[in-house]
């Protein structure tokens, strides 16, 4: 039987194979397409992505998590948890197919009626594979997961640039969507490790329901504090503009997700199994806190520093209106971080519904505060809105964990930020020596840009080989670790 560290590391080893894969995957593919149609059809999409979001709150929220969580579970609570997704998809399918009419009325934009018949066909397809894809992380299967994820997303983002590249426009992004998950959902349901039972299994799935219910009550707010702003925006800006803001906001959670996928997804099911063992859990969050953040706030100065030739490399020359509200959104990264990491060891705790409450103030806030902003000042307004939004969550979410597991404000928010202010200083002041060195500063330079972060990968290789206590405790205990087992 596997110690708790081989499971981190095998299953962390072939997250981040999954993870950079995707991440590489989908950065080539938002290139692609953000040059091939138009800010219009973005603008579509936000509004369609965020319909759809509020299906996918049910059919993705609690009962694959419950499976995690759960400490002992059988093929009856597996197939419990299966019909009971199978089901609210086909009910929210069928919900969405009545009302597409009346929501495109609402936008008035009859286009988003057939559109958002045929995107709702995902939800059926996510019911299927969000099962699947949880027992087997549940049992550390992250292997076929990611040989998974990485095949039929190559399949389905192949499909939509060939279809972007013969005019088929928003269309292209809604069939990429769907053929990346009907190809996940047939593998991920032949490799789970679970036998269909045709029996309704009520008992069992009532009993995960309690924990998954919580899991809704979250992802509702995580959602309307997301998608909810595309919904609210979509009522006053131009498409042209919300799909502007609708690209921006994608771009900034590529370096989040990058991250809270390769750590949160693995450390779930860890904190899960020792959920009992206050001590050794707390231990966990507070270097997953630092890792993330000592990681998270040298990113953010780079992403400020250099938003604008990221755009032109993501999106071309035809987004500048992008720049600015990227640079101020990119500020949330280390906030929007610590949140998802604490989402996680409350939810290994059981302790849910403590959560529930912390959410939804900061849904109010920022569903409040982002819209008025963006309502007088635009796009730019938002942004500010989403930063101090995110900010205010942070404070919450120290006072959550505080009161959790007791222990002073320090050790949750002054230590875990130390190591990661050192080194976006560090960061800062290189970048700014640079660009005042080659008569950068204010002006974008793609060519200069792809230099500079190949010196700086350089940089690094070298300092991790040859003195890694530079990059702080966290970043160098897990080097150490890495290397002593590797």
């Amino acid at each position: 039987m596997r110690s708790l560290g081989d499971k981190i590391k095998h299953a962390g080893k072939w997250q981040s194979v999954s993870v950079l894969s995707l991440n590489l995957l989908k950065i080539i593919y938002f290139s692609i397409m953000t040059r091939l149609l138009l800010k219009e059809d973005y603008g579509l999409m936000a509004i369609i992505y965020a319909i759809i979001g509020i299906g996918n709150i049910f059919v993705l929220g609690g009962m694959g998590s419950a499976l995690i969580q759960r400490k002992e579970i059988n093929n009856k609570h597996a197939n419990g948890a299966l019909q009971t997704s199978l089901f609210i998809g086909l009910l929210l399918y069928a919900v969405l197919y009545i009302t597409a009419p009346f929501i495109a009325s609402a936008y008035n934009d009859l286009r988003l009626d057939n559109l958002i018949k045929v995107s709702s066909l995902n939800l059926i397809l996510l019911a299927l594979s969000h099962i699947s894809i949880n027992l087997l992380f549940k049992y550390y299967s992250f292997k076929n997961v990611a040989i998974v994820n990485i095949v039929s997303n190559i399949i389905g983002y192949g499909t939509g640039v060939y279809l972007a590249m013969n005019g088929n426009g928003v269309w292209s992004l809604v069939f990429a969507t769907l053929i990346t998950s009907l190809l996940s959902s047939i593998a991920l349901f032949y490799l789970a490790p679970m036998k269909i039972s045709l029996k309704i299994h009520y008992k069992e799935a009532r009993q995960l329901f309690s924990f998954g219910f919580g899991i809704v009550l979250l992802t509702i707010g995580s959602f309307l504090s997301r998608n909810g702003l595309n919904l609210i925006f979509g009522k006053f800006f131009t498409q042209d503009m919300l799909g502007v803001y609708e690209r921006a906001s994608r771009v900034k959670e590529i370096p989040s997700e990058f991250l809270a996928q390769i750590m949160n997804q693995v450390m779930f099911p860890v904190m899960s199994e020792i959920q009992d063992e206050n001590e050794r859990l707390i231990k966990i969050y507070k270097f997953g806190l630092g890792f993330s953040n000592s990681i998270m706030i040298p990113a953010t100065v780079f992403l400020v520093f250099f938003s604008a030739e990221i755009v032109q490399i993501l999106m071309g020359s035809n987004w500048p209106e992008a720049v600015l509200p990227l640079q101020i959104m990119f500020l949330i990264l280390t906030f929007s971080n610590a949140g998802k990491t604490t989402d996680e060891v409350i939810k290994a705790k059981g302790l849910v519904y403590k959560n529930v409450t912390r959410k939804y103030i900061f849904t109010v806030i920022i569903l409040v505060l982002s819209g008025a902003l963006g309502y007088f000042y635009g796009i730019n307004g938002a942004a500010v809105g989403i930063v101090v939004s995110h900010f205010i969550n942070y404070l919450m979410m120290i006072v959550l964990v505080k009161n959790v597991f007791k222990g002073s404000i320090g050790e949750y928010f002054y230590q875990p930020l130390v190591a990661g202010l050192r080194l976006g200083l560090y960061l800062g002041i290189l970048i700014f020596a640079y660009k005042y060195l080659f008569n950068l500063l204010g002006e974008t330079d793609v060519t200069m840009f792809i230099v500079f972060t190949a010196g700086l990968l350089i940089l690094c290789a070298g300092l991790l080989k040859l003195k890694p206590s530079v990059f702080g405790q966290y970043l160098e205990l897990a080097i150490r670790n890495t290397v002593n087992k590797g």
